[in-house]
């Protein structure tokens, strides 16, 4: 199936959606930051589970794609939009989320650690553009009003 970026199932889809934004936000800001999350990834995907939400992000050496979920993916994070925001927002680190269950994290041990480094890639990219600030008050007030 083609990667999908600005159609209806990302438009349908709020964390979906974020994360694909956010790709295009760490091309624009960090170009170079993009390069490297992408080689590292290169040829993964993930199946994520967010809430209601089910979708996978792929890599590719050029790009970082939200698409459809294959069934294919050889690794899959469940969890919640506000554990997310808990997270980002350094009230809950990724490593007591994942071991109180908020976060579960399951495939390869090399694919979840190649996943984790191009995690950290994203990370280091993110903190560095101003587009990220207002994703993460869209995440935020998705939070108030779901809760």
């Amino acid at each position: 199936m083609a990667p999908v970026s600005s159609n209806s199932f990302v438009a349908e889809r709020l964390v979906a959606t974020l994360l694909a934004e956010s790709f295009s936000v760490l091309v624009r800001e960090q170009p170079e930051a993009h390069v490297r999350m992408c080689a590292h990834l290169d040829g993964l995907a993930v199946a994520v589970m967010v809430d209601e939400e089910h979708f996978a992000a792929g890599f590719s050496l050029r790009s970082a794609r939200v698409r459809p979920v294959t069934g294919h993916e050889p690794a899959r994070v469940i969890t919640r939009r506000c554990t997310l925001l808990e997270i980002l927002d350094d009230r809950q680190s990724l490593t007591e989320a994942i071991l109180a269950d908020a976060v579960q994290v399951v495939g390869p041990l090399d694919t979840l650690l190649r996943l984790h480094e191009g995690l950290s890639l994203y990370v280091q990219g993110a903190v560095r553009c101003h587009g990220f600030a207002f994703l993460l008050r869209r995440l935020r007030e998705s939070c108030v009003l779901g809760a």
